[in-house]
């Protein structure tokens, strides 16, 4: 494969991206967070298992799990704009050399920190549906955490998610570009939650958006 062959092949995973992160695949994108995270705990499935609920929230049905999707960013990143600005760089450039840039070197965080960046999503969702009278140990809470700016540690320590599960969630689990995480599930979550409680789980090969 020469230059230009891998910058089509560039170009084309860039479209490719943009139309995933596109409003008409929004449940195609949160049922591949659900699979990342079933992958990690080495759970098997099939794509005929997952199905949309009536009405949202949640998300996405497995089995017995009730998945609510949300994403956690670093502050001011936009996944969408984010792509689209980067198909257009690659649809100008002439040459691989034309899409190098530096990138700073990302900050190690602890996992305190990590599971504190999930709070201003889960107090937000806590009290719009609370105020829409819905049952919030129905759901099965799960954030796909793409962060450029800090890379976690996962030798330091998780505190325990006192706010969160204040809040009446069922269970809570993230999952990352390499690695993933049940923080809490209450006895009536599903098994493969609970099995895999407080378990930290590093994948060779990272996948992100």
């Amino acid at each position: 494969m020469d230059d230009s062959d891998y910058l089509r092949l560039l170009t084309h995973q860039a479209e490719q991206a943009n139309a995933f992160l596109s409003n008409a695949r929004k449940w195609e994108r949160e049922r591949w967070v659900c699979q990342r995270l079933l992958q990690a705990l080495n759970v098997s499935h099939q794509l005929e298992e997952f199905s949309a609920a009536g009405q949202e929230p949640p998300d996405v049905l497995f089995r017995e799990a009730s998945f609510e999707v949300f994403f956690v960013l670093d502050e001011g990143r936009r996944l969408n704009d984010e792509w689209r600005v980067e198909l257009e760089r690659r649809r100008s450039a002439f040459s691989l050399s034309q899409l190098v840039r530096r990138e700073a070197k990302p900050r190690r965080i602890g996992a305190a920190e990590l599971q504190a960046r999930l709070a201003p999503t889960l107090r937000k969702k806590a009290h719009n549906y609370s105020e829409r009278g819905l049952d919030l140990g129905e759901l099965d809470m799960l954030a796909f955490v793409s962060l450029k700016r800090v890379v976690p540690d996962f030798n330091s320590h998780f505190p325990p998610p006192t706010e969160f599960l204040r809040q009446g969630w069922r269970s809570l689990s993230l999952v990352g570009p390499n690695f993933a995480r049940v923080l809490f599930a209450h006895p009536d979550a599903p098994d493969f939650l609970r099995n895999n409680l407080g378990r930290s789980v590093l994948f060779d090969v990272g996948i992100s958006l």
